[in-house]
């Protein structure tokens, strides 16, 4: 196992601009030297291209970063210019065996692992609670109506995938699937009890507790889990500590969801942000979009760890997991190459 990085930036997941390293794009790397990438339609040209930009990322930084993608199906597909279209979940799901979606997880996982990609912040675990979800960005994204479903077809897309060596990152816990707003645009209250978060949202999650190495926080606010102040789960003591990793036993990385977010911006600044959801449990930030805001993230956890603020003991359990990850993922698949 590697040891662990005293950077700050290992704690962070960035997105870059264009298809080739700039100039501004090898400062910020350097700068901030973060634990993962994230890569966006912007990013991806071609294979040829996207390769070298991985392999450039990857070399200009002192601490390998993760390479992670959103790449699901249907709409939500960042590599569309070097894969073509991708199916939809109802396309896939239409024989009524799990199959066609354990193939189309193979290639796709075999596809990221060529594109030198380690992460796919896939499968969504929300359950799809409304016949029609016009504000709803998960709308066409939900592989099922009842957690057995979700447990059944996100299952086997997850384990297909994971088989290529490429590691799923499944999102947005506690669940999404009660939001009637974007939490792109804003926060959104997920007025659903705690029996039926317990018990229907979470369950995918609890399913596979101990195989899952990473997991995505949403930015919804369960007034059952946290009370009536407007509070996102990705800066949720309650949620990301005493749920997930106290009462669930989970052992792995957590992340959040996009700190660029207006679930997070309507409330405050991004640096303040990543400071109060490392402190309630989160392992990895991502802050996808802006470098002004991830050098904002970057020095608010410098000075809150310098200052005390993030416990000097919380710092290296995070560093530990990531380390683990490491070792599990990354060095792994260097020794079978």
């Amino acid at each position: 196992m590697p040891k662990t990085s005293p950077q700050i930036g290992q704690h962070l997941f960035i997105g870059l601009a264009g298809t080739e390293l700039t100039l501004a794009s090898r400062r910020l790397l350097n700068t901030v030297q973060p634990g993962g990438i994230v890569l966006f339609a912007r990013n991806c040209e071609s294979e040829i291209q996207l390769r070298e930009f991985c392999g450039a990322i990857q070399n200009e930084c002192s601490f390998r970063p993760l390479i992670a993608i959103d790449q699901e199906n249907g709409r939500v597909n960042r590599l569309r210019q070097i894969l073509g279209e991708l199916p939809t979940i109802a396309q896939l799901k239409r024989s009524g065996t799990t199959g066609p979606v354990e193939e189309f997880a193979r290639q796709m996982g075999q596809s990221l692992h060529r594109l030198r990609i380690d992460v796919n912040f896939a499968p969504v675990l929300d359950l799809e609670l409304f016949e029609e979800q016009p504000v709803n960005a998960l709308q066409e994204r939900c592989w099922g109506r009842s957690a057995d479903e979700v447990i059944r077809w996100a299952g086997a897309f997850l384990n297909a995938m994971e088989a290529e060596g490429v590691a799923a990152c499944p999102k947005h816990f506690p669940g999404l699937g009660g939001a009637t707003i974007d939490s792109h645009e804003q926060l959104p209250t997920i007025a659903r009890s705690s029996a039926q978060i317990l018990g229907e949202d979470v369950r995918p999650y609890q399913t596979w507790i101990e195989k899952l190495s990473m997991i995505m926080v949403s930015h919804g606010h369960y007034p059952a889990l946290d009370g009536p102040k407007p509070l996102p789960a990705s800066l949720s003591r309650n949620v990301m500590t005493r749920l997930l990793r106290k009462e669930l036993g989970y052992r792995g990385l957590i992340l959040t969801d996009d700190m660029e977010m207006g679930a997070i911006t309507q409330f405050g600044s991004v640096g303040a942000a990543a400071v109060e959801a490392f402190c309630a449990g989160a392992d990895m930030l991502l802050v996808c979009h802006t470098a002004e805001k991830v050098l904002a993230a970057h020095e608010s956890l410098t000075k809150a760890a310098e200052q005390g603020k993030i416990p000097a003991r919380r710092l290296q359990e995070s560093a530990e997991r990531i380390a683990q990850f490491h070792a599990k993922w990354i060095e792994r698949k260097a020794e079978s190459a």
